[in-house]
């Protein structure tokens, strides 16, 4: 995790004991080798963050492109969650894209569990620097939040860590700021589930996030890490 200073920390939860132990690692986990300043500072920085930033922490838009969000209970099991429409659907899923891109084309050991190849590294670098709106079936996104939680887990940024679904699809999971992005990367040879795509970004620029209930945090990290 990264605290205010952008000093990362190795934390260790017992889920038995409920104990943390955290020891600080480094000091801001940045690799500038990757990319040029103008690509960085240019497209990614002042195209996609810009947006993103200002769109998922509400902040700087104007209210005609502002996202409009409305919370529900599903009635029958009691879930929460929130649609947002309005949402730029190219800029916001590159800038998602990007966040995988970058971590899987960096050597920085905190990235090492994402690795989603040199093919599908060429598409999304090409997506990002091209402008090219991907599919909503490209690389689905699905966003969860810790917001409803006691544990909002806020101003941690965690370790990405590499899933496999039951029918054999790869996600990678990123734990930012009390909400969790799941990418999916997919091929030919795998269909993407209905439930992936009934919760993605979509075209028409609805952002849906699903909130996970209070307590549930600790169960769900015991499904995450394999416990």
């Amino acid at each position: 995790m990264k605290d205010e200073n952008h000093s990362f920390f190795d934390i260790t939860y017992n889920l038995n004991t409920k104990e943390t132990k955290s020891k600080k690692i480094q000091k801001e986990d940045y690799d500038k080798n990757i990319l040029c300043g103008d690509c960085d500072n240019g497209i990614l920085g002042g195209i996609y963050e810009d947006y993103a930033k200002d769109t998922l922490y509400g902040e700087n838009l104007n209210p005609e492109i502002a996202p409009k969000c409305e919370n529900f209970i599903n009635p029958d099991d009691g879930a929460e969650y929130s649609i947002c429409n309005n949402i730029d659907y190219t800029k916001m899923k590159l800038f998602f894209l990007s966040l995988l891109w970058r971590a899987s084309i960096t050597d920085r050991p905190t990235f090492n569990e994402v690795s989603i190849g040199s093919k599908h590294e060429e598409i999304i670098r090409k997506m990002i620097y091209e402008k090219i709106t991907p599919l909503e079936e490209e690389y689905p996104i699905v966003i969860t939040s810790f917001m409803r939680t006691e544990n909002k887990f806020e101003n941690l940024i965690a370790q990405p860590k590499r899933i496999r679904t039951k029918g054999g699809l790869n996600g990678y999971i990123f734990l930012i700021d009390s909400l969790q992005f799941m990418f999916f990367v997919n091929s030919n040879d795998h269909k993407i589930p209905e439930y992936i795509l009934k919760s993605t970004i979509k075209e028409s620029g609805e952002l849906t996030t699903l909130h996970l209930p209070n307590g549930s945090e600790l169960e769900f990290f015991k499904q995450i890490l394999g416990k």
